[in-house]
């Protein structure tokens, strides 16, 4: 798997830490990273290998390693043609206030890299907090996507398990 250097910094500085987690032997030649170990474990360590290259910190990525969490993306120009720099700068806020708000309502974790808008985070959370990001990034105020977050937080999961009372 080929990797930039900063992702390749992160490895090589946690390197024990990863083998240890994801039961796998990491070499590094150059900017290529290879896995050695069971198929399931060389999988997962190349979805905390994508974390680790969306921005993400060593051990927010390795919540990856369980398979209730998942990593998703959403491409900034995909949704808005509008100045990306104006539209990175909402996404994080003053003093990255904005950020930091979205992933405590969230309850997942968010990581602005180059152009895209990455989130991990328990399946069950993510597609409300797509939805969230995808309405910041058309030019909804930031008040109306909290207020979104919370009430979709507030909602109690109901499952319908086909069986009704007549």
């Amino acid at each position: 798997m080929f990797l930039e250097k900063e992702t390749i910094k992160k490895i090589s500085r946690d390197r024990k830490k990863l083998e240890k987690k994801l039961k796998v032997r990491i070499e590094i030649k150059g900017q290529d990273v290879e896995c050695i170990g069971d198929e399931i474990d060389v999988y997962i360590s190349e979805r905390v290998f994508e974390a680790l290259e969306k921005g993400f910190f060593v051990n927010k990525a390795l919540l990856l390693t369980d398979e209730d969490y998942v990593l998703e993306e959403i491409p900034i120009k995909n949704i808005s043609k509008k100045n990306i720099n104006s539209i990175k700068a909402r996404i994080i806020g003053k003093q990255g206030k904005t950020l930091k708000t979205l992933c405590e309502l969230s309850e997942c974790h968010i990581s602005l890299y180059n152009n895209i808008v990455s989130v991990i985070g328990l399946s069950e959370n993510i597609k409300d907090t797509l939805t969230a990001l995808k309405s910041l990034i058309r030019g909804s105020k930031q008040s109306n996507v909290y207020s979104y977050l919370q009430k979709v937080k507030e909602k109690p999961y109901i499952e319908d398990l086909g069986i009704k009372q007549e």
